[in-house]
């Protein structure tokens, strides 16, 4: 957390505020914010003034491309976030880089837990970065067809949820829609990703697609503990479509049966036991 979603959001509310700006100075206030390079210095060199001419996203991480070949990278992590502010305006608490932009507008990047970071890359192409070049298929991307999702599956005896999340098959899926996704598909998600049937993986595809894009139409999800907001501060508001995540002891919305979960990697899978099979 975020996910696609999420990270897709922040992508399309930042463009219009920070792109043909020009970088004019930086701050990085915890180095670990940073760490990706040997000191602040350096991320802060490496940045110099250039404009930001675009902003791209890569499953979760968001590239800032730079008029001078290289690019801003930033992943946010578990409690990341990025917004604008007025440079002279107060800071939240664990802000711990700010960019000052042309135009009066400031780049910050806040994150409680610092799982995230940014880091300046070279080039702009992410399929060529060292850092990005081994994530999947975009999931929301035409070269995300049932065939591909075969492939991925195949012969795998992990867990569907395992596959799901595994970043170097599809990159952008996290938790929250690995579980909303095999609901849809009716498919439960403790089975081996190799026992789906051709119908299933169709269906599957289907549901992982249409989690995806009524996430981001929704501004992503915020979930229990409200840590994603928007780049605006606001949260989303696909929590109020979710069917299984985080809803554990509740009815299913479909059948009236309690949601379950089951430990899955330090955290839950959440699952309908009526609806999936």
């Amino acid at each position: 957390m975020p996910e696609l979603p999420e990270v897709e959001t922040i992508r399309r509310q930042l463009l219009p505020q920070v792109v043909g700006r020009h970088i004019l100075s930086v701050r990085v206030t915890r180095s670990r914010a940073v760490r990706a390079h040997a000191t602040p210095d350096e991320f802060i060199r490496l940045l110099g003034h250039a404009a930001i001419i675009d902003i791209i996203r890569r499953g979760k991480a968001l590239l800032f491309l730079l008029d001078n070949g290289r690019s801003l990278l930033a992943r946010l992590g578990m409690s990341g976030r990025l917004k604008t502010a007025d440079p002279s305006s107060t800071p939240e608490p664990h802000t711990h880089v700010f960019i000052e932009l042309s135009g009066g507008v400031e780049l910050r990047y806040i994150d409680p837990r610092t799982f995230g970071q940014m880091a300046v890359v070279e080039g702009h192409d992410p399929d060529r970065m060292i850092e990005l070049g081994h994530y999947g298929v975009e999931p929301l991307g035409e070269a995300f067809t049932p065939e591909v999702l075969c492939r991925a599956l195949s012969g795998k005896t992990a867990l569907i949820q395992a596959v799901l999340m595994d970043q170097t098959k599809i990159t952008g899926i996290g938790k929250i829609y690995a579980d909303e996704a095999c609901f849809l598909a009716g498919v439960h998600p403790e089975r081996a990703a190799c026992s789906l049937t051709d119908d299933e993986i169709v269906r599957l595809h289907a549901a992982i697609r249409e989690v995806l894009q009524k996430a981001v139409e929704a501004r992503g999800t915020s979930t229990l503990d409200a840590a994603y907001r928007d780049a605006a501060g606001n949260v989303g508001g696909f929590q109020f479509q979710l069917h299984v995540y985080q809803q554990n002891g509740r009815p299913c919305r479909v059948c009236g049966t309690l949601i379950e979960y089951r430990p899955f990697q330090g955290r839950r899978m959440h699952f309908c036991p009526c609806c999936q099979h």
